[in-house]
């Protein structure tokens, strides 16, 4: 803190956009009031239009809650503009972005701020861990996708940009303002996106597996597939945006026109699994699952990348 910051200025804003998930934002806005920190941090959440009881439960927070809630709302307009217009208006010194559906775990906020304190540096973001809920029902999706993207990053300490992740990441203010903030068009892969940016400015992400919190959103089959769909469009469109990225996502999934072209075992798994042939397959893994849990995994795992290879290219042919 400056000579020139007032005293009651939050060292921490903690960024939330939300829709419509008024009881399970409750119980996040519940556990980031019980953060055992002395720390002075302020919690900033902007409505993005819901319809059910959300409002009300932001208002009693605001109302009863020991630590500071900013309430914001606007018409919808998306995650990222809720989120863009959150940092606008959060006055800490860094912020931690998380979704609606992060739980913390008590330390969460104390172990993000030890982590900056340890590192240093204006550039310097910290990445905390995820896990699934455990009061969840069991979901092998989750764990899927989940669980298997945060198990890829134990044991490693400095990460890519391409594992800012913002269910849990805290970064500078200034810094992310520099950048420019969430974009608004892309409606997966924007926290990513955004890490690309900033990694140009000079970001270091480091991994903080102290600074966990939980996952509290079951995913089911559906919800599971639906998510190859929005990570091959938004990967085309990012591609729109940023063709000198074009070695980078293709690293991330992106296939088709050139200069990308189509790897050889794409091919292969493209004829295996026709279109037209996938809701056999997704019967074949419903099954299989249920007789060995590890050979359905990877039958489920082809089944997302071959719904993300096939939005891919409905994106390509859309935008030609």
């Amino acid at each position: 803190m400056t000579p020139d910051t007032p005293a009651d200025t939050p060292i921490l804003s903690v960024i939330i956009p939300t829709y419509g998930r008024a009881e399970t934002l409750r119980l996040t806005l519940a556990a980031f009031d019980r953060q055992e920190t002395e720390a002075a941090f302020e919690i900033v959440v902007c409505d993005d239009g819901s319809l059910d009881g959300t409002g009300a439960v932001i208002s009693r927070a605001v109302a009863t809650a020991r630590r500071p809630v900013v309430h914001l709302r606007q018409e919808n307009a998306g995650a990222n503009a809720a989120r863009n217009r959150s940092i606008e208006a959060a006055r800490g010194t860094r912020l931690l972005v998380v979704n609606d559906d992060t739980i913390p775990g008590p330390n969460l906020v104390a172990a993000h701020l030890a982590a900056h304190a340890r590192r240093g540096g204006r550039e310097t973001a910290i990445l905390g861990r995820m896990t699934i809920d455990p009061a969840l029902p069991f979901s092998p999706f989750a764990a899927l996708h989940h669980d298997a993207s945060y198990d890829a990053l134990a044991g490693k300490v400095e990460l890519g940009w391409d594992a800012f992740l913002t269910c849990n990441v805290s970064v500078d203010a200034g810094f992310l303002r520099e950048a420019g903030g969430f974009d608004q068009q892309l409606t997966w892969h924007e926290d990513i996106e955004l890490g690309e940016r900033l990694a140009r400015r000079g970001m270091r992400l480091f991994y903080e597996p102290q600074a966990l919190a939980y996952h509290h959103h079951f995913l089911d089959e559906a919800a599971y597939l639906a998510i190859a769909e929005r990570e091959g469009a938004a990967l085309v469109l990012w591609y729109r945006k940023r063709p000198d990225l074009a070695l980078d996502l293709a690293r991330l999934g992106l296939v088709g026109p050139e200069p990308f072209g189509r790897a050889r075992r794409h091919a292969l798994a493209d004829l295996v699994m026709p279109e037209v042939a996938l809701p056999g397959w997704r019967a074949a893994a419903r099954s299989l699952t249920r007789l060995s849990p590890a050979a359905g995994r990877t039958v489920w795992r082809r089944l997302f990348q071959r719904r993300k290879r096939l939005a891919i290219a409905r994106a390509f042919a859309e935008a030609a």
